[in-house]
């Protein structure tokens, strides 16, 4: 395993806890047929992009704030939004 700083540790793990929280809760709605799995796949899909966005925006972890920065404006993605908030417009649940 490769050496990470803390925040680096602390991201990959937040990510790691939302992936977990979001197949268990995929798993609780399946029953044992899983009859629409297309409908299942998007419910997971946009619950854990759903929940990084929430990351990005500083909702799951106050001692790691992150932004996501365009390379050649060097603009935040964050500006004047939030990004789990607009996540709702473009991402099919």
């Amino acid at each position: 395993m490769r050496k990470l700083n803390p925040s680096q540790e602390m991201f990959f793990r937040t990510l790691h806890e939302i992936q977990e929280d979001v197949v268990q809760v995929a798993l609780s709605k399946c029953n044992c047929s899983c009859e629409n799995i297309e409908a299942l796949l998007y419910d997971v899909t946009y619950d854990t992009i759903f929940k990084i966005m929430e990351l990005i925006d500083g909702y799951s972890k106050d001692d790691l704030q992150l932004d996501v920065i365009e390379k050649d404006s060097k603009k935040s993605l964050k500006e004047n939004i939030q990004l789990h908030d607009a996540c709702v417009d473009f991402i099919k649940a």
